[in-house]
């Protein structure tokens, strides 16, 4: 006689694509304000002291994109499928997600317009996104790796 053993569950996981990583950013905004900074002194020593202004501004923009880009270096995208439920877990910036769906109910949206794919998985009259943080591509590819395993609606 043998036990039944379930099947391990299919899980992916997402996270956005950074090429440049925390202390990247901090060494490369610490390069540019040493430049932009040292030149606008220059600027001022000949007399050009309106360039400052524009420097420091400069520095300040770049200080902000950075900070937004750091509000969103944990976020994640988790879908587990499992033997009777399928879980989605997401972080975006402060906020985070969770779904459960009954998996034989569930069913994973595709939408096609042109050449953007969009994924969601809906289930109760509800719809949650999936793969936010991927091109369209990997949205195809990971439809793909869902047929089989959960219902993929195309539209």
């Amino acid at each position: 006689m043998f036990l039944e053993v379930e099947s391990p569950p299919y899980i992916h996981h997402s996270v956005p694509n950074r090429s440049l990583g925390p202390a990247g950013r901090r060494i490369f905004l610490a390069l540019m304000a040493v430049t932009t900074l040292g030149i606008g002194m220059l600027a001022v020593v000949v007399g050009a002291w309106p360039v400052m202004p524009f420097a420091g501004a400069e520095v300040a923009l770049v200080f902000f994109a950075f900070h937004l880009v750091r509000l969103h270096d944990a976020d994640f995208e988790r879908l587990e499928i499992g033997p009777h439920e399928v879980r989605v877990e997401s972080r975006d910036a402060e906020s985070l997600t969770r779904f459960v769906a009954h998996r034989p109910w569930a069913r994973v949206i595709v939408r096609e317009r042109g050449a953007r794919c969009t994924l969601g998985l809906a289930y109760a009259g509800r719809t949650v996104q999936l793969g936010r943080l991927m091109s369209d591509e990997g949205r195809r590819k990971l439809a793909e790796e869902l047929r089989g395993r959960i219902a993929v609606t195309a539209k």
